[in-house]
């Protein structure tokens, strides 16, 4: 071979790793597109053993898919594709305790409808956003080999709202339909519902499920007859129970008032839910009664009471505020002169009203005086109601 052969045959060997080393780097470059999630860069790493299929998937599953879901209110958060690009979002929300909406300051009453963030939970979904949002530790691979063997089902959260939750109602009535249109604002429609009793009978719970979540916010019902409040509805706490031997009273020939909260839609939308009743299948002893705290103010300050005129057990508490309110206290003043704070809401969400419902039911005696404190950035009024009984069963 001669010189001008060798020249040759190195060109040729330095263009092929040329080549090589050009395609070695595009490919490089192709796969950190892919694998670098979306706002980090090639050299950040996970910093959180925080995982979607273990922590996260059990906060969504207990907070947020009752409005994060398909077909709800609000953008879905069911996958770990659908809350890894929510990712910051989320973080941000969580953070400023606007979402989940639930106003009730921790250590002050205890409720069962409560929709908070623990501190750990808190921790958790900020740590995992913040470590870049690992799926799993690695043992679970959602690819597999074999083109033909059955692809594994990737852990994500589930809402169920096909059912009822009390079991079969012993009265259900569908509710008249009503009309969202299309861009209008978030509004409160009115309907009445004839039960068709023709006896006496006695409620020991209720449920509600409207017919298309994208566009309910809360229901409240109440009795028209009586005025009496029966039970609510908010996306994260569908129904309304009584403790063992309390029933709410229905007189033959009842109607109950269905006050639906609605939220604006994109496009019209009809909704029609469905009402169902639980009657106390025995005698019950205790019949639950409502008081109603009202005032008005002409100052920021709204405030209103009542002493109490014999022994109750305060099962629930409903307020009704407007624009403007920042913070709400519901307190009772007992006859041995110590104050026991029942509620404590801030920063409150008028746009996702809800009642707060006690985990257990809470004795005030005789000559306690309830009231309720508002602060607000105008003049107003504050309504507040107590779902009581005179006596509870131990059994």
């Amino acid at each position: 071979m001669n010189h001008k052969d060798t020249k040759g045959t190195k060109a040729s060997r330095d263009l092929v790793a040329s080549i090589s080393r050009c395609f070695f780097a595009a490919c490089l470059c192709a796969l950190c597109v892919f694998v670098v999630p979306n706002g980090s860069s090639a050299h950040e790493t996970l910093t959180t053993t925080v995982l979607f299929d273990r922590e996260i998937v059990r906060i969504l599953n207990k907070h947020c898919v009752m409005c994060h879901v398909e077909n709800g209110p609000s953008f879905p958060l069911s996958t770990y594709e659908q809350t890894w690009l929510q990712g910051r979002k989320v973080r941000a929300e969580v953070i400023a305790r606007h979402m989940p909406p639930w106003a009730a300051v921790p250590g002050y009453g205890q409720f069962a409808n409560e929709n908070n963030l623990t501190l750990r939970e808190t921790q958790f979904m900020v740590s995992w956003v913040e470590g870049l949002g690992p799926r799993n530790a690695g043992t679970v691979f959602l690819n597999v080999q074999d083109s033909g063997a059955p692809r594994p089902r990737p852990v994500q959260a589930q809402a169920d709202f096909g059912h009822w939750q009390l079991g079969e109602p012993s009265l259900l009535r569908e509710l008249p339909a009503n009309t969202i249109e299309a861009q209008a604002a978030n509004d409160i429609k009115r309907t009445v519902i004839d039960l068709g009793l023709t006896a006496e009978r006695r409620v020991r719970a209720l449920e509600y499920m409207p017919g298309d979540r994208r566009v309910v916010r809360a229901a409240f019902f109440t009795v028209q007859e009586t005025g009496q409040w029966i039970g609510s509805w908010t996306p994260w706490y569908g129904f309304s129970s009584l403790p063992e031997g309390a029933a709410y009273r229905l007189p033959a020939g009842s109607h109950v008032v269905a006050e639906i909260h609605y939220r604006g839609a994109k496009e019209r939308v009809v909704e029609r839910g469905r009402l169902g009743l639980f009657f106390a299948d025995k005698p019950v002893p205790n019949t639950v009664s409502s008081l109603v705290l009202e005032g008005k103010s002409d100052s920021q300050k709204l405030r209103a009471e009542s002493r109490l005129a014999a022994d109750a057990y305060a099962l629930a508490l409903r307020p009704e505020i407007g624009a403007g309110v920042k913070s709400v206290e519901v307190s009772a003043r007992k006859p041995d002169g110590g104050t026991e704070i029942l509620l404590f809401a801030k920063d409150i969400p008028v746009d996702w009203p809800t009642p707060y419902v006690f985990k257990a039911p809470v004795l005030l005696r005789r000559g306690t005086v309830l009231s309720v404190t508002a602060y607000s950035a105008q003049p107003g009024r504050i309504r507040l109601t107590v779902t009581t009984a005179s006596s509870i069963s131990n059994h």
